[in-house]
């Protein structure tokens, strides 16, 4: 009897150390394994002295980033994972130690304008003619059209003048006055964003959210000043998507 008893002792014995074994396996299996490995992910941060910020317009060097891991409850939306996604890309706001970065910090599209451009709205009577499917991001040539309405000619800047409409092909043959210009914005009549869905731009621009009106487009200010020039004389604009 007492054998039994000692017997069953003994396996209690071994149960509870299983017990024990096993639940101190499974928080060591979570701290080290699970919990930096499957809930949570690699992100970009910003690496900056104590007491200091980076300041908008800033532009990001190896230096300034670093990796690190964060549990994934933590990460905001269109995080950024790796340094060279952002290397050499300039900030849209202020940036303190440990930030996260993602694509609404970091100017990855390379939207933002730099000291010497600027983001100058086309007016819709100065366009001739625009792609119907353009977006945000795009890159278009731009054409100088002057039109003769008297004698119901136009003038292609650079070119000879043509009788009547001008043939697109002969137009685009000519010499565009701006060439792979950035398209910040794309907009329409009430000044909403034109998008392919209301969701945003999945680039199948079968359809839109809007009719594009006018353009924003990102200048070099000294571009921007000769292209307000030849408006004010009465030239439109060919405005060609390229990419």
């Amino acid at each position: 009897m007492s054998f039994r008893r000692g017997h069953l002792l003994k396996r209690n014995y071994i149960f509870a150390f299983l017990i024990l074994f096993t639940g101190f396996g499974g928080l060591l299996g979570y701290d080290l394994y699970f919990k930096p490995y499957v809930l949570s992910q690699t992100v970009v941060k910003v690496k900056v002295e104590e007491g200091k910020l980076l300041p908008k317009n800033y532009e990001l060097q190896e230096s300034d980033l670093y990796l690190d891991t964060v549990q994934t409850k933590d990460i905001p939306s269109a995080v950024i994972t790796e340094i060279s996604q952002v290397e050499h890309k300039v900030t849209k706001v202020n940036l303190t130690n440990g930030s996260i970065l993602t694509e609404s910090l970091i100017d990855v599209s390379e939207l933002e304008p730099s000291r010497d451009e600027g983001i100058f709205p086309i007016p819709k009577e100065a366009i001739y003619g625009i792609n119907g499917s353009l977006r945000s991001r795009d890159k278009v040539d731009v054409y100088l059209v002057k039109e003769e309405k008297l004698k119901g000619n136009v003038q292609v800047e650079g070119g000879p003048t043509v009788l009547g409409e001008p043939d697109p092909l002969d137009l685009l043959g000519q010499q565009a006055f701006l060439i792979n210009v950035t398209v910040n914005y794309v907009r329409t009549e009430d000044n909403n964003d034109v998008l392919d869905t209301e969701h945003g731009n999945n680039n199948n621009r079968i359809t839109s959210t809007g009719k594009v009106a006018s353009p924003e487009l990102k200048l070099k200010k000294s571009d921007g000043q000769q292209l307000k020039q030849y408006l004010e004389q009465g030239y439109k604009l060919w405005i060609v998507r390229v990419e």
